[in-house]
């Protein structure tokens, strides 16, 4: 089902679109529908930046209004240095996100928080499992993927990221779902895929194609067992963190360890698409923030780390630079309202009527259709 107003998209003319470049004022009322013009006519996904978490929820649920293509890029909910792991649901959504950036396709609106998008990522794979009805897939390297993508075996599924195997189905609960799946085979070939219910355990609807995003964002492999292996030498303080992964062992709380093992890069290294950055002096005061909560949490910490450990500040930081990471790209900068008069800047008007008056209500929408302006109603 095309998203409601998908079709007011088609009234938007290059000509009438902000430039993927440059300084361009966008009330926030609009942003959404702007957006879904400009993907419309974009050759790769464009990753819209906004100050805050909430920010980013809005516009996201504004912007599927007017396309089916827009998601979220959400950012942990854990603290730096905090040996807790984030929501599996959320590993899932960032690991989607991230796959639309690289990958498309064209037209797609990734939207994220500063936090989210500064955040280091995690070099493991993004792309997801996709299994068909119809298809033949390998039965145990589904399996054995399914469990790679960090998935939990259990003998009952019940709760999100969690995968059950009983003879030839594979009972799996999508970490970004709503719902489980079971996918039943005939030797290595895919007979059904359909929902099934967590407490009756009986299936439910079909459906015609299962695509399983990875449970657990960061996941250990040879480059990870290598560079703990090094850091066992030069950061003795926390050698037995360093062994547990240059032995491959996952535990909880490891995603906080990560920027020590992996490259300083973010959710904005992910693609060379057009970036639109809104209310651009929040955000980069966001960003800037970010980066000093860090540096006081390691200051809190850094006693508590052992001999031998870095002194504050001196550790590989979670949240990168917002500007170094945009580097020299093309990046629409938006803020909400100009701050010269030389400010380019996409009108916007209120409705001319009363709330909760119907007779001042028709006569706004007279006026409008006086002026040969079409009208569109939509209720929540």
């Amino acid at each position: 089902m095309p998203a409601p107003l998908f079709r007011l998209g088609d009234r938007w003319t290059k000509e009438l679109l902000p430039p993927l470049d440059g300084r361009h004022v966008i009330p926030p009322a609009l942003r959404a529908f702007v957006l879904a013009g400009m993907a419309r006519r974009a050759d790769a996904p464009i990753l819209a930046l906004v100050p805050g978490e909430r920010d980013a929820e809005d516009l996201v649920d504004d912007l599927r209004l007017f396309t089916e293509a827009a998601i979220e890029l959400p950012a942990w909910e854990t603290l730096p240095f905090e040996h807790v792991s984030p929501n599996e649901s959320t590993m899932a959504q960032r690991a989607h996100a991230r796959h639309v950036l690289r990958a498309g396709p064209a037209g797609a609106v990734v939207v994220a928080s500063v936090r989210a998008a500064i955040q280091v990522v995690a070099p493991s794979p993004v792309e997801p499992a996709s299994v068909r009805v119809g298809e033949t897939v390998e039965f145990d390297a589904l399996v054995s993927r399914i469990a790679g993508f960090g998935y939990e075996r259990v003998p009952r599924v019940e709760h999100r990221g969690e995968f059950a195997v009983r003879g030839g189905i594979i009972d799996v609960f999508p970490a970004e779902a709503r719902t489980p799946v079971r996918v039943d085979f005939w030797g290595d070939d895919v007979e059904s895929i359909r929902t099934f219910g967590i407490s009756s355990q009986r299936s439910e609807d079909s459906l015609d194609e299962l695509r399983l995003f990875p449970a657990k964002e960061f996941r250990i492999d040879t480059e990870i067992t290598e560079a703990a292996a090094r850091l066992r030498s030069s950061e003795q303080w926390a050698q037995s963190t360093w062994d547990l992964f240059a032995e491959g062992i996952s535990f909880p709380g490891m995603e906080s360890w990560m920027p020590w093992l992996v490259p300083q890069l973010c959710a904005l290294h992910e693609s060379d698409g057009p970036v639109v950055l809104f209310d651009p002096v929040r955000s980069w005061d966001r960003g800037k923030s970010l980066r000093a909560e860090e540096d006081d949490l390691a200051e809190a910490l850094a006693p508590t780390w052992g001999t031998g450990a870095p002194v504050a500040g001196d550790h590989p930081p979670l949240y990168l630079d917002l500007e170094l990471a945009l580097g020299d790209r093309p990046v629409l900068h938006s803020p909400p309202l100009p701050a010269s008069p030389d400010d380019p800047i996409l009108p916007m008007r209120g409705f001319d009527a009363t709330p909760g008056d119907p007779e001042s209500l028709v006569a706004g929408i007279g006026r409008l259709r006086e002026q040969d302006v079409q009208v569109v109603i939509a209720m929540d």
